[in-house]
Order: structure tokens, then C-alpha cells, then sequence
């Protein structure tokens, strides 16, 4: 069965991750996996690794000659025969299941696969922020999203139950199916030394490491991470702020903690395949975003058994373990930075991931696909 996975790039984001597990863990013996992408990301980590796995990867940027030249007229062209390239695609490898994620249906409507063609979307963030209202674009994509519904019997996977009855009321259907993005247990059962990993980072042994991965953009909100972490530094000197990521607010926040006097005090790392390990370097988790489809990299912390501080934007169905506080994005950076530091472990952890396993993930999407959920 050819199953293609369409999305933009292979950042190293929540979404790319979680096709990057697809590619390499379905069964290869039923399922025969492409991976076609908008854009070709520079030193994307899991290029190679897939290439290396066998794994077939196609970059519509590849094929546009004018991709990176500037100016309206080749902003038009490119747009044109990213269209026409995309149906070209999947026309010419004619897969039986075609798996989207992110906003990709425009593309999926205007090629008009065969008919006959199972098609899957994963929502990977809260629809109301996925599609908003004012953003004609994403409406475009909504209204693309409505047309493949009733066109092909598109089919929903989504994060938890209430996105699972929110899109199923938006879209008419009652098939959405709750599909937990999963981790690799294995990766997290073996890891580095805490100090050894240090070293490597050059981050003091006795440093208090704030920790955050996730995206630079508004969603993630670094500007009041650094704020409270500014705080927390006040108080403790020793304090080191490590954030995993990169994005367009990236040069942004780097400024503002310069600004404040914490040059010396904070890493900045991307593109990681390590994160396990970068997860064991820190002390404490912070996950203070705006809003969240999921929050996978907030499972993986308490995974590696960290305390989490969350705000209360992050949907419940991510607290997995009695190591997450939840706090009010009202309160104080001030607030925030006292409460971490007054923090005590509970004397007994625990964590219910049971449910997060990738090789059960795997398991349920292979049956998602073979029609047997």
C-alpha cells in the first residue's frame, strides 16, 4: 500500500518529528512510504537520517528554478508551479493513502487525486487557531479542508477528545479519530550522563537549568519565558536558561536577553537529534505558550521525569504525571520565577504514559490505514 505523507519542510518541529516517526517505523513490508515536502530545509537532521532509512523524499523546491529568486513576478510563478507540481506529484506516484498535516488541503483539492485515494489530515493544532477567522489564507485552507471532506470522505486525526468533537462538529462527520503524536520510549530509556552532557555544552555542572523547546514564534511565547527567567536569575545567580528551537522571533529574543544583561547566561541550540539528552541536562521544564494543539515536547519532559511549569493554554490531556504545575499567563513573570524556585519534588512520581509508546501509536495508524478503525 503506497502511503504518501505531505507537509511543508522537515523542520524539527512537533508535526515534522512525528512524520519523520512514520516514515521510519511503519511497517515496511505492508506500507511503502513517500514523504513529499513544499521546501527543502537547510541542514534539516532528518533529511539524512531518511535518505539514510531508504526512505523516498521529494522537494517540490527542487523542481522550481526560479524558487529562490526575489521580486512579485517570481513570487507569482512559484506559487503557480508549486500547484501544478504538487499535482503533477501525486499523479504520477498515485499513492492510496495520502496522510497531510498542516495547513496543505488547497494543495490536496487542486490536484484532484485519483478517485479512490484515502486521504488523512492530522490536526496538529486547535482549530480556532489553525483557521482563524481573519486570516483569508487560512480560510482558503478551511474551505479546501470542507471540499475533500465531501469529496473524498477526508478523515480527521486529532490530539484528544474535545478537538476530536470540535472537528467533528465543524466538519459534519463523526470519524475523527484521537491519535497521541507517541515517543520513543527506547531514546529515553538511555541517555546520557547528566554532567558528561553538560561539558559538551559547556553549561557549569552546577548550573540550575531552565529548560524549553519549541518553535521561535508567537505561539510558543519566549518573550515572557526570558521575562520570568530574568527573575528566577535575580534570585539565583547560578540559573541557565537552555532553549531548543529556531523560527523568525529567534534574533528577536536574543536581543532582548542581551538587553538584560544574560548574554553569558543562556544556549540557544537547533536543529537537535540529542533531545533526550538535552532533556536530562535540564532541572526544570517551562512551556508558558499562548495556545496548543498538543504540546508533545511537554510529554517528553515528563517523561524524563522534570518538573513542568505550564501556563493554562496547554490542554489537559498533556499533563501525564503529577510533575506539571499549571499557571495563569495573568500572573506575574515575578509570580511565576517564585514558584518555580519553591518548588519541591513529589515524593512519589507518577506517570501514566502507557498511551504514548510509539510502537502503539504506530500500531493504531497502521489500522487507521488498513480500515480496521
Amino acid at each position: 500500500m503506497k502511503v504518501m505523507h505531505v507537509i511543508h519542510g522537515l523542520n524539527t518541529g512537533g508535526a515534522e518529528t512525528l512524520v519523520k516517526e512514520y516514515a521510519l517505523k511503519l511497517d515496511k513490508k505492508k506500507f511503502d512510504v513517500t514523504v513529499l515536502c513544499m521546501n527543502r530545509i537547510n541542514n534539516s537532521p532528518f533529511e539524512k537520517l531518511l535518505k539514510d532509512n531508504n526512505i523516498n523524499v521529494i522537494y517540490i523546491s527542487d523542481y522550481q528554478k526560479n524558487y529562490n529568486k526575489k521580486g512579485m513576478f517570481f513570487k507569482i510563478i512559484n506559487i503557480i508551479q508549486k500547484y501544478m507540481l504538487v499535482k503533477k506529484i501525486i499523479h504520477k506516484e498515485m499513492p492510496d493513502i495520502l496522510h497531510t498535516h498542516l495547513p496543505i488541503n488547497n494543495y490536496i483539492k487542486f490536484s484532484k487525486p485519483k478517485k479512490g485515494t484515502k486521504i488523512i489530515h492530522t490536526v496538529h493544532n486547535e482549530p480556532k487557531y489553525l483557521w482563524p477567522k481573519n486570516n483569508s489564507k487560512r480560510q482558503k485552507d478551511l474551505n479546501a479542508a470542507n471540499w475533500l471532506v465531501k469529496n473524498y470522505n477526508m478523515r480527521f486525526i486529532v490530539l484528544h477528545d474535545e478537538m476530536k468533537n470540535e472537528i467533528n462538529t465543524m466538519f459534519g462527520v463523526n470519524n475523527s479519530i484521537v491519535l497521541n503524536n507517541g515517543i520513543d520510549f527506547y531514546r529515553f530509556e538511555n541517555v546520557k550522563d547528566k554532567n558528561e552532557k553538560r561539558k559538551e555544552l559547556n553549561i557549569p555542572n552546577n548550573a540550575f537549568v531552565i529548560g524549553h523547546i519549541g518553535r521561535f514564534n508567537y505561539q510558543k511565547n519566549h518573550e515572557f519565558l526570558i521575562k520570568v527567567f530574568a527573575e528566577i536569575y535575580k534570585k539565583n545567580k547560578s540559573s541557565f536558561l537552555l532553549m531548543i528551537g529556531t523560527g523568525e522571533e529567534k534574533e528577536r529574543i536574543i536581543s532582548k536577553l542581551d538587553e538584560l544583561g544574560l548574554k553569558n547566561n543562556y544556549l540557544i541550540l537547533e536543529n537537535r537529534m540529542d533531545i533526550p539528552d538535552l532533556l536530562n541536562v535540564m532541572d526544570v521544564f517551562m512551556f508558558p505558550s499562548r495556545y496548543e494543539g498538543l504540546g508533545i515536547a511537554l510529554i517528553e519532559a515528563q517523561k524524563m521525569n522534570l518538573p513542568c511549569f505550564i501556563s493554562d493554554r496547554v490542554p489537559k490531556s498533556a499533563i501525564i504525571s503529577n510533575l506539571v504545575t499549571k499557571l495563569s499567563l495573568d500572573l506575574s513573570p515575578s509570580e511565576w520565577a517564585n514558584i518555580i524556585l519553591e518548588y519541591e519534588l513529589p515524593q512519589n512520581i507518577c506517570l501514566n504514559d502507557k498511551d504514548w509508546d510509539m510502537k502503539e501509536v504506530i500500531r493504531k495508524l497502521e489500522n487507521i490505514y488498513l480500515d480496521k478503525i
